[in-house]
């Protein structure tokens, strides 16, 4: 590779990791984990959820991540699930913005700091 591909690469990688060093400042919550929606049966046998799908209550919303080794999980709200969502998203797209970080920077890496000939 010459010299001046070498220097494109480097100053693109550069423009990228500001890109995502701009963007990863935007974020505000973050969380791990999984969200559910269910529709439940409550147990009653007289209830109309024990033998009618549509009728059964809800929507429940569960949350799951891991705590720890453990996989912790616990009902929330509406409310609350709605800002859990969002922060899911969040953790997902910081993830994909750091590995896309971590690839600019070898590439950095490989084109300042490689021995010249």
């Amino acid at each position: 590779m010459s010299q001046k591909t070498s220097t494109r690469r480097a100053a693109a990688a550069r423009q990228r990791i500001e890109q995502i060093r701009a963007a990863l400042g935007h974020i505000d919550l973050l969380c791990s984990g999984t969200l559910s929606e269910r529709m439940m049966k409550c147990g009653k046998p007289n209830c109309g959820c024990a033998t009618d799908p549509a009728a059964r209550h809800g929507p429940y919303y569960e949350w799951r991540h891991m705590c720890g080794s453990k996989v912790a999980q616990r009902y929330v709200s509406p409310q609350q699930a709605q800002i859990l969502r969002q922060a899911i998203d969040n953790y997902r797209l910081v993830k994909k913005l750091l590995r896309s970080w971590e690839e600019d920077t070898e590439r950095l890496i490989d084109a300042d700091y490689s021995p010249q000939p």
